[in-house]
């Protein structure tokens, strides 16, 4: 089988790495998938990038059943490093952001425009195919490719000179991929029926480091989470307000917003994660009166966030991204 052979971008401590690969079976001589899913695995990496326009500071990746996000940013090249820099981006950076949604769903789904005569379309012109499949621009820049039949990536690209090159370039550099999504921590003590509907994983070079995994106590209509896990290196009492409460879960600083209603979700985090990590903050978010149900009250809730621990070698970001 071809190989696809792919750069290495490091950072400091953080690492998009990117490995030699067997192209997959389910894929065509340009290296597109045949065919996409009406619903993806959020616990699986699909894709990652060949081509970066410049070095890396921050990174997204965040998965949804019927959507895959990447975003990155840097410095452009030349730019002088400042101490205001931070992990976000900022005025001085490249920026890219790729939406892949799954087969016939609307990857235009948050920025599409209607026209009262000609309904929703997708927006912009049509452009020269990208790895022989259709593709379309609009004026702002946003290219909307169909990868395979019937399912179609958003991307955009900010911040770059020869700008029309690089989205392509960009573009042609988009690789499939099924690996894990590995998250720098394990959740016990979930309800049984807690079923995985997504996850978001950050790391930058400077400023604290998120990640968190979305679950599901049984199907809904929205498709909204009713727990959510997270782990960040963010200050215990960070984001309290009025309704915050300072705690303690077995000796160790905790705060607690008590679960209200659906627009009052309960947050509840719990520092001095065992296992190395001084600055490490569990967070659990209840999201719903069925959540609240099936774990309890202020107490279970801590516990549960209490039983959250690291994952082996979690010091090592690349252990934490998917691969």
């Amino acid at each position: 089988m071809a190989a696809v052979i792919t750069v290495v971008a490091m950072v400091a401590g953080l690492t998009v790495w990117f490995v030699e690969r067997a192209t997959e079976t389910g894929t065509t001589p340009e290296g597109l998938p045949r065919s996409a899913p009406r619903r993806f695995d959020p616990g699986q990496q699909l894709f990652h990038l060949e081509f970066l326009p410049g070095s890396l500071r921050h990174a997204v990746y965040e998965t949804e059943p019927d959507m895959h996000i990447i975003q990155l940013s840097g410095p452009r090249d030349g730019a002088p490093a400042t101490k205001e820099d931070s992990a976000y981006s900022s005025d001085r950076d490249w920026r890219i952001e790729i939406l892949m949604a799954a087969r016939h769903v609307d990857v235009h789904r948050y920025d599409r425009e209607y026209d009262e005569e000609a309904g929703f379309r997708v927006p912009g012109d049509e452009v020269a195919p990208v790895r022989g499949r259709p593709a379309f621009q609009n004026e702002g820049g946003v290219l909307s490719w169909e990868y395979a039949p019937k399912a179609w990536m958003r991307i955009t690209v900010n911040g770059v000179d020869q700008h029309e090159e690089t989205l392509r370039r960009v573009t042609e550099g988009i690789r499939w991929e099924k690996t894990p999504l590995a998250l720098p921590f394990e959740a016990v003590g979930l309800p049984d029926d807690a079923e995985l509907s997504g996850a978001r994983l950050e790391w930058a070079k400077k400023g604290p480091m998120r990640s968190s995994a979305q679950y599901l106590l049984g199907w809904n209509e929205r498709g909204r989470p009713d727990i959510v896990v997270g782990l960040s290196t963010e200050s215990v009492a960070s984001g309290r307000n009025n309704a915050t409460d300072d705690v303690t879960v077995s000796g160790r600083a905790a705060t607690a917003i008590d679960w209200r209603s659906k627009s009052a979700p309960g947050l509840y985090r719990v520092g001095q994660l065992p296992g190395g990590c001084a600055t490490c903050v569990v967070e659990v978010g209840i999201e719903s009166r069925r959540a609240h149900e099936a774990v309890g009250g202020r107490d279970d809730v801590l516990k549960l966030a209490a039983s959250v621990r690291l994952v082996d070698g979690y010091e090592d970001r690349a252990r934490w991204r998917p691969r």
